[in-house]
């Protein structure tokens, strides 16, 4: 057994966070202690972690500033009298509170990015906010001890800004989970499908201008801070009959809706470098859901699509996404990256990824062998 106990603190919705639900697992399975702080909103389901702790906290402040103030402070009190060896902030917004416990208590410090705080398009064009978020940077990111992202570009990129290494822990999904996925029969098929927040720059708009013209539906799986905005478009545009919105879905339920689908967006602005050089949960999820995907052309998803080619890139232009899904749905070519997805969810999978994950964490705490 390891003995070892971390606590992890996040500003999401736990239920809904693929990618902590899958770190936290994953440690507990190896042996270790964990227990993660999240947030708990007004639209927020039920949650059961799978053997390790959790908890969430309900803001009074629930956006802005005052949010973020509050959010370190209720972190800060929350465990100030609990047990740990090493507390781990994810992004930089936890960062500062999980700084002082770790110098108060003596206990180690780790930091997951999964967004660039600086370049998310939310805060690049507000010089400000931009400025604070470099100043939490460079106050708290030296004191870290253990430091990994979600992307090759998000390294160098870190490394560039603020002289700190990191390491590289992708978002992939999990093979396990995405085989033994419940079956959907009655689920109607030949459909588009979006899966994940409905925020900023997510290429949601530049997508419903040329949905008419592919005579398939589109399946939002997700909401946002743009999610009004994009149900009145649809409206404006007359194109309600072919646009659904299911809202939040837990990842089971996701995974066996996106079984049915045509093809998968992953449409991004260029707009910040947290976008430009991200690798999002759902490019995986396409790929362990066995359908293609129409993908924006950025480098982490160009160096991808090197290794398994399974779908089209194409720039955020309608011409171009227009001729994207053309291409994607001739027979040929739906054959080929359903074939291509197969093959990379053999290699591209949360349990290859979290040997990577574990191994860093025993180096951490120096803990010996694989237990």
């Amino acid at each position: 057994m390891v003995n070892k106990k971390i606590v992890f603190a996040a500003n999401s919705d736990l239920g809904y966070d693929q990618r902590m639900q899958r770190i936290c697992r994953s440690l507990h399975q190896a042996g270790f202690g964990v227990f993660i702080l999240g947030r708990l909103f007004d639209n927020s389901k039920s949650f059961t972690p799978e053997g390790y702790g959790a908890d969430r906290l309900k803001l009074r402040f629930p956006k802005g500033k005052l949010a973020y103030i509050e959010l370190n402070i209720r972190i800060f009190l929350y465990f100030l009298n609990k047990e740990f060896d090493a507390i781990c902030s994810i992004d930089l917004d936890t960062l500062p509170a999980c700084w002082l416990l770790s110098v108060l208590k003596g206990k180690k410090l780790a930091h997951d990015a999964h967004e660039y705080m600086e370049e998310v398009p939310e805060v690049f064009g507000r010089p400000f906010t931009k400025w604070m978020w470099n100043r939490v940077a460079h106050a708290f990111l030296p004191s870290v001890g253990l430091a990994y992202t979600v992307s090759r570009g998000l390294q160098e990129e870190f490394f560039a800004r603020y002289g700190k290494s990191f390491h590289l822990v992708r978002n992939m999904a999990e093979a396990q989970r995405s085989l033994s996925a419940p079956d959907t029969g009655h689920e109607e098929s030949g459909f588009w499908v979006y899966l994940g927040a409905v925020n900023t720059g997510r290429g949601l708009e530049e997508f419903l201008e040329v949905l008419p013209a592919t005579n398939r539906r589109l399946v939002v799986l997700g909401e946002g801070d743009k999610l009004l905005e994009i149900k009145n478009m649809v409206a404006n545009q007359g194109i309600d009959h072919l646009v659904e919105f299911r809202g939040r879905v837990n990842p089971e339920a996701a995974h066996a809706i996106i079984q049915r689908a045509w093809a998968g967006i992953n449409l991004l602005r260029d707009e910040g470098l947290s976008y430009r050089h991200s690798l999002a949960n759902k490019f995986f999820d396409y790929v362990h859901a066995g359908i293609p995907q129409i993908c924006i052309s950025f480098p982490e998803y160009r160096a991808m699509m090197k290794e398994f080619e399974v779908g089209i890139l194409t720039a955020l232009k309608k011409e171009s996404i227009l001729a994207a899904t053309h291409w994607i749905s001739m027979p040929e070519n739906q054959e080929k990256y359903r074939t291509e997805a197969a093959k990379a969810r053999q290699v591209w999978n949360w349990e290859s990824e979290s040997v990577r994950l574990i191994d860093l964490w025993r180096r951490f705490l120096e803990i010996e062998g694989r237990g």
